[in-house]
């Protein structure tokens, strides 16, 4: 019988396996036969305690544990709780943007969500927005999903952080377009774990403000990992630099809930939009608030409600960041271990400053980690290297994992 297709022409050929969650899924199998201490799962994103299980916040729970029925499980409007709108801005930005700054939020599914409406808002159809050579997949995925195309810009350059290459590319779009969408995925970028400075942050935003008066320039900063990259206060002082966008600039940040309270899946964030033109703004919120509606309609109320909580609670909120400092504080003796270790043995990995993730580059990536997998160390191969998700792997595992790494390099 001859092969048919009813999808749309549109969705042709798509459905390929998540190498993410194939990897996934293979450390899992192997979990199920040798137990899960005998395995280095390094490949989600996830933060997991020294017993390698799913670590979690005691503080969020009793959050969640103490919520009524209503604010648990009925709808949330559209845009998001109001409370949680505003508890997102002040949580995002802790004092760091000046009263010139008009500021509006929509409540999203996770930062994907955020992601989501702002390449389906500001993005023209079948034009192109920047995204990191080294990125988080779904980027693509979602360019795709909505007729979209991206081009991609170096981070590094003889694996030491450029700001240069993203200029060009920039310069070299705008050749051709008349408006620009730029990801910069900091602090803590997946895959490397590298940091923007604040002096890179500035050097950019000067960049972008010499096109802003002749082109719509839309800067897009995905902050998912902020809380895994330094004490609170510090983490968010580059945000000061967004007060220096020309008045013709949209800056928007797309803020998760899934890594900063280790609730993944209750799928919560906001998209939050900043500009001097306040009209710019009413825009934003206008539009990003029918997306939601378009998309997934309401999002998760109770999730949204521990935030709320959080944010009223000065003792609650003093031990959210308590418990996750502790784990913080694991997760940068982790990666210290394993890049002391990488550059005692001369293996190189991207540059990295914090975060759950440490990438080893290599041009044949799937050989790399299947050679990996013998060893029952499982982590994920990207286009140009494969990603160790330390988050995920207890400290005692750590100690000789470059090495092994190094040897199965030598090897094949």
């Amino acid at each position: 019988m001859e092969n048919r297709s009813m999808v749309a022409s549109s969705s042709f050929g798509k459905g390929k396996e998540d190498a993410s969650f194939s990897a996934a899924g293979d450390a899992k199998k192997a979990i199920k036969i040798f137990g899960k201490t005998a395995i280095v799962d390094a490949t989600l994103g996830v933060l997991k305690d020294e017993t390698a299980s799913f670590a979690s916040l005691e503080s969020v729970r009793k959050v969640l544990d103490g919520l009524p029925s209503y604010e648990m499980m009925d709808y949330a409007p559209i845009e998001g709780d109001r409370e949680f709108i505003e508890a997102s801005m002040n949580y995002v930005f802790n004092d760091n943007l000046s009263d010139g700054m008009h500021r509006k939020a929509v409540a999203t599914i996770g930062g994907s969500g955020a992601i989501h409406h702002m390449i389906k808002n500001y993005v023209e159809e079948g034009e192109s927005f920047l995204i990191p050579e080294w990125h988080w997949g779904p980027y693509r995925e979602m360019a795709s999903e909505m007729g979209r195309k991206f081009n991609k810009y170096n981070l590094f350059v003889e694996n030491k952080f450029s700001l240069e290459p993203l200029k060009n590319s920039i310069r070299d779009l705008l050749d051709r377009q008349n408006s620009l969408m730029i990801v910069v995925n900091s602090p803590a970028h997946n895959p490397s774990g590298y940091s923007f400075t604040n002096e890179n942050w500035t050097e950019l935003i000067d960049y972008l403000n010499s096109y802003a008066e002749n082109k719509k320039i839309i800067l897009l900063a995905d902050i998912a990992y902020i809380d895994y990259a330094d004490e609170p206060d510090k983490a968010r002082e580059f945000m000061t630099c967004f007060n220096e966008i020309s008045d013709k600039m949209l800056v928007a940040v797309a803020f998760s809930m899934s890594k900063s309270f280790l609730m993944y899946g209750m799928r919560s964030g906001a998209l939050i939009g900043l500009a001097k033109d306040k009209d710019v703004v009413d825009e934003f919120f206008n539009v990003s608030k029918y997306s939601n509606r378009a998309t997934w309609s309401n999002g998760v109320r109770g999730a949204q409600k521990v935030l709320v909580e959080m944010m009223k609670d000065k003792t609650l909120y003093e031990e959210v960041v308590k418990e996750r400092e502790a784990y913080r504080e694991i997760l940068k003796n982790r990666a210290h271990v394993f890049l002391e270790e990488a550059e005692e043995i001369e293996l190189k990995t991207l540059p990295y400053t914090a975060g759950f993730f440490i990438t080893i580059p290599y041009t044949d990536p799937v050989k790399l980690s299947k050679s990996l997998a013998e060893e029952k160390i499982y982590c994920i191969p990207l286009a140009e290297g494969v990603r160790l998700a330390i988050s995920a792997v207890q400290s005692d595992r750590i100690p000789g994992l470059a090495t092994i790494v190094k040897e199965k390099l030598n090897s094949i």
